[in-house]
């Protein structure tokens, strides 16, 4: 599951930081700077990951276009018989 929702998890541990600040105060601030921009460099990261898949299926013809190609052959095979004057009976 954090596999599948892996840049909304590190996005929200980079949000939580202030929330430690404030609940916190003892925590040195300066501490959790690195800490925070681990998790968004992580999560960009990620997200890079994700728009790669994206573009790469993106690029692929649908299933839907490879079907209408191959009724447009078909109409046109049968446009060729019949005029030619034979029947798809034969």
């Amino acid at each position: 599951m954090l596999r599948k929702h892996v840049v909304r998890f590190l996005g929200a541990l980079a949000a939580l930081t202030p929330w430690l600040v404030a609940q916190f105060p003892d925590i040195p601030w300066e501490a959790l700077i690195p800490f925070s921009l681990a998790l968004l460099g992580g999560a960009e990261v990620a997200q890079r990951v994700e728009d790669q898949k994206t573009d790469t299926a993106l690029s692929e013809p649908s299933p839907d276009e490879a079907a209408a190609a191959a009724h447009l052959r078909l109409a046109l095979l049968e446009m060729e018989h019949s005029s030619k004057g034979g029947t798809l009976e034969e």
